[in-house]
């Protein structure tokens, strides 16, 4: 794996882009807790973390003493603002110093984006470019950015990214495992590191790679096997049969099957304040489209694994695999995007300048009506609203295939001007 040819490898000349990433992060943070307009809609999911916060610093067990469905790497996120309340006097709402914990979770996570950067050699410019993208995505995608806890799977998945191209496989596995036992998602960068781990120190290597990540899940998880295994695997099976959620790519289907042909849609009250179809055929869908996300994430490996096995290439790997599991999965909250604002502005040339300006473009069209008119978009009573949420999704499967077929673009510009291919 070569990185990408480049200017100095001073890392202290990424310092004036982090800065600026970070102060657009800062302001666009800023804007949505401030501006009225935004911050009437900061609420959310937020309510039931202050609840379950509460219950944990008053030393409540989860999953034993009260029920909930996230994953034990949540948990952390969860009671922290009531502890820094406390520490602050009790100045602010819980809900405030929660969103000062996003706050920092984005600007580290923006920081992971630095070093990876780094690592690829990037220019300044290319710096600038990646980071400013990552600084405006709450403000881009509005309120919903900042009253669920996704930065923090988010800031996991960018260090695992980091320490990817860093060749730190060991790290990377431990940090993609301390995400996914937040979000399932960081999981599906476990298996580059392992492939890469295999390349330097064969099954050793990978032994080790994977003893570090079943470590982390085994530290996130472990106690509450013990000591809640009945709440813990109720929290599973939630998951697990919860209906097909109403915005993802396959109820989009069905929204349109409605809109123009008046199918009977069958919209229930699902897990965390969501809605999903029910019925066989949405069923059957969710399952045919779960199958269509193994297959494609396994040919995002396989393509890896049988080219150029470049860092770049690796990191628009990465950025696919994350794309395919929002694009197919049966739930497609909106805050998932959140995941690929720190994956998406790290690829390179033309493929991530095309993949930049449609992500740019899915989360201004998302923000059209999350928060502000979801409840109009499930009761499928607009039709403009379902058409603008099956456009949107078709976007996100066309940011998937920017991300993960051949580049031709690329190709074209480096028999123009061979400087430009790959080392392999």
């Amino acid at each position: 794996m070569s990185p990408s040819p480049s200017a100095s490898p001073d890392g202290r000349r990424l310092l004036g882009p982090l800065l600026a990433g970070s102060a657009l992060f800062v302001a666009s943070w800023s804007a949505i807790s401030f501006v009225p307009a935004y911050s009437q809609w900061l609420f959310g999911d937020a309510r039931f973390y202050e609840n379950w916060g509460t219950w944990i610093a008053a030393h409540q067990l989860p999953y034993r003493d009260f029920r909930i469905e996230y994953p034990p790497g949540s948990l952390p996120v969860f009671v922290a603002p009531v502890y820094l309340r406390k520490i602050f006097g009790y100045h602010g709402t819980y809900f405030f110093w929660l969103r000062v914990e996003l706050l920092v979770f984005g600007l580290l996570a923006l920081v992971a984006m630095a070093v990876a950067l780094h690592h690829l050699r990037a220019s300044k410019r290319r710096a600038y470019g990646a980071l400013a993208v990552a600084g405006v995505v709450p403000v881009a995608l509005g309120p919903i950015a900042l009253f669920h806890y996704d930065y923090w799977a988010a800031m996991f998945a960018a260090a695992a990214v980091a320490a990817l191209v860093a060749r730190r496989g060991v790290l990377a596995c431990m940090f993609a495992a301390a995400g996914a036992a937040a979000k399932i998602f960081p999981a599906l960068l476990i298996p580059f590191a392992l492939f890469e781990l295999w390349r330097s120190g064969r099954w050793r290597g990978v032994g080790i790679g994977a003893g570090a990540a079943l470590l982390v899940l085994a530290a996130a998880a472990g106690p509450f096997l013990v000591l809640a295994p009945h709440g813990l695997w109720w929290a599973v099976h939630v998951e697990l049969v919860r209906p097909l959620e109403v915005e993802s790519f396959a109820a989009s289907l069905f929204g349109m099957a409605h809109v123009l042909g008046g199918a009977h849609l069958h919209v229930v009250a699902s897990s965390g304040g969501s809605h999903g179809l029910t019925g066989s055929a949405p069923k059957i869908v969710s399952d045919l489209f779960g199958l269509a996300m193994i297959a494609v994430v396994v040919a995002v490996y396989v393509r890896y694994v049988r080219g150029s096995r470049t860092a770049e290439e690796l990191v628009a790997a990465c950025a696919a695999v994350v794309t395919a599991y929002v694009v197919f999965s049966k739930v497609f909250s909106p805050q998932y995007l959140v995941w690929l604002g720190v994956l998406v502005p790290l690829v390179a040339g033309r493929r991530g300048l095309v993949a930049s300006t449609l992500l740019a473009v899915i989360l201004g069209v998302t923000q059209m009506w999350e928060p502000y008119r979801y409840a109009e978009y499930f009761h499928m009573s607009s039709t403009w609203l379902i058409s603008l949420a099956f456009v949107r999704n078709l976007l996100v499967l066309a940011l998937l295939g920017v991300l993960a077929l051949p580049r031709p673009l690329e190709r074209h510009a480096e028999k123009l001007d061979p400087a430009r291919a790959p080392a392999v």
